[in-house]
């Protein structure tokens, strides 16, 4: 592959010493001879000519498809010369176009080529340096904080998942020197066979959490949640925020850092690690990697150009037989009743699916339902719902296109326990109490009529259904 770097100045040079190695049959055309004679740590062949008239072909470069040319050029004229030099011959080659001058002034003229202004690559460059500053700040701001206190407490809300686990054990590990006391906890129950698993095989330390954690001295954090999440739970204050989350009111704090463009919050604690310069141990990066990979599914679902850089820095330091381990738990053969009874008393509208299964053991099971309907061909929107003794639960699945589950999720149900979410995934509790104001008999008939009602003021085509079309699920399976 040739590479012919036409221009004048020290930025031929600074060219060629920032090609690729694969690039080794380098080609310099330049009517500055001083450029010409201008050592460079590579070598190339060096040819004086004017490159605003100089025939490619007479040089015997014999250019192919897979072979390169780049401009640099400060002058105005002489670049807009030296393309339509270019252009005339007709070169089978990619060419690319490095100057000063803004992009929107050469691209009309010059649409096959591919121009970037020192504007840009300056911005990109500065962008990105400005958020590696800014995460190394954020990182320094939070051991400021845990190095005035004796210990550390991490609260997880709800049942663990793997992007919780990960960010919390992630965050333990990159603080411990500044606060080795620290302690993991989480308010729900661990729920999900691979989550389990994760903690496990991982062996991540984690505890029930309990008020008398929240000792005097202590710094309270939590971590892919919000405070607004953990209403009805006797959770305390939070003094430190890290969320992937739509922001909700965060309440008194001392430090934040939500950002609701990222796909998970491993993704932030994987921007610590690497912007703060912190050895990031097997086991921290296979948590991460399986937190981010998951609540992203597999890069698939809310994701940022930030999470695609994680993943990229994360798959390989993260062991793979262990994720694999992980991923391979298996679910309990009960699952398959539930999803017998979910599939049975489906409603499908249009778009839409509905699907109340009844009380359960593991509410999780909605999720694991929700998941497989979103799959189905033609299907915009899933709502799955089911009861516990305590609350309701109701899971969100949406295709994202001018949807958003996390919206619908909140403006049906925030008032009547937590609710929330992305585009595309969301989920809402509500305690029975708080529904049996509106729903005096909590049988499975009357929560699965009122849940229509609710969900189809903003699912319309919920409201094409009719009384009998709604079947009573068993109480139990």
């Amino acid at each position: 592959m040739k590479t012919v770097v036409l221009g004048r100045g020290h930025r031929v040079n600074d060219i060629v010493d920032a090609l690729p190695a694969h690039r080794s049959d380098i080609i310099v055309l330049s009517s500055d001879e001083a450029c010409l004679q201008e050592a460079a740590p590579r070598a190339a062949k060096r040819i004086l000519a004017d490159p605003t008239t100089a025939k490619l072909t007479d040089h015997e470069l014999n250019l192919g498809p897979d072979d390169l040319v780049i401009v640099t050029e400060f002058h105005d004229p002489a670049l807009k010369a030296i393309l339509a030099n270019l252009v005339a011959q007709k070169l089978p080659s990619t060419q690319i176009v490095f100057t000063p001058l803004p992009e929107t002034e050469l691209e009309p003229e010059f649409p096959g080529v591919l121009i970037r202004s020192d504007r840009s690559l300056y911005r990109a460059e500065i962008r990105e340096r400005i958020r590696r500053i800014s995460s190394k700040q954020k990182l320094e701001g939070i051991r400021r904080i845990l190095r005035e206190r004796e210990r550390a407490l991490i609260v997880i809300w709800g049942n663990p998942d793997p992007d919780a686990i990960a960010s919390a054990f992630g965050l333990r590990e990159l603080l411990l020197a500044e606060c080795p006391d620290f302690v993991i906890a989480y308010v729900g129950e661990y729920t999900r066979p691979e989550n389990l698993a994760m903690v496990t095989v991982l062996k991540i330390p984690t505890v029930k959490y309990t008020p008398d954690l929240v000792q005097p001295g202590t710094v309270t954090i939590t971590v892919d949640a919000q405070p607004s999440f953990f209403a009805g739970n006797e959770a305390p204050p939070f003094d430190i925020i890290i969320d992937h989350h739509p922001v909700t009111k965060l309440g008194p704090h001392l430090f934040a850092d939500v950002r609701p463009r990222y796909g998970s919050t491993a993704t932030i604690l994987t921007e610590y690690y690497r912007d703060g310069d912190v050895p990031m141990s097997r086991r921290v990066a296979t948590a991460l990697y399986y937190g981010l990979k998951t609540d992203t599914a597999n890069l698939t679902r809310n994701v940022s150009d930030a999470d695609v850089i994680a993943f990229r820095h994360l798959h390989p330091r993260a062991d793979a037989n262990l994720v694999r381990t992980i991923e391979l738990s298996q679910l309990p053969l009960s699952t398959l009743d539930y999803f017998q009874v979910a599939i049975a008393h489906k409603k499908i509208v249009q778009d839409t699916v509905f699907s109340y299964i009844g009380q359960v053991q593991n509410e999780d099971i909605c999720v694991h339902v929700a998941d497989f309907f979103v799959k189905l061909s033609g299907i915009s929107w899933v709502v799955v719902a089911c009861r516990t003794p305590e609350k309701i639960v109701v899971i969100f699945r949406a295709d994202g296109l001018r949807k958003h589950a996390g919206h619908v999720a909140e403006s049906l149900f925030l008032e009547y326990g937590t609710a929330g979410g992305h585009r595309t995934m969301a989920r809402a509790e509500l305690p029975l109490d708080r529904v049996k104001l509106e729903v005096p008999e909590l049988s499975d008939a009357n929560l699965e009529s009122w849940l229509v009602s609710k969900l189809a003021t903003k699912l319309k085509a919920l409201a094409k259904l009719k009384p009998e079309d709604l079947k009573p699920v068993a109480e139990t399976i």
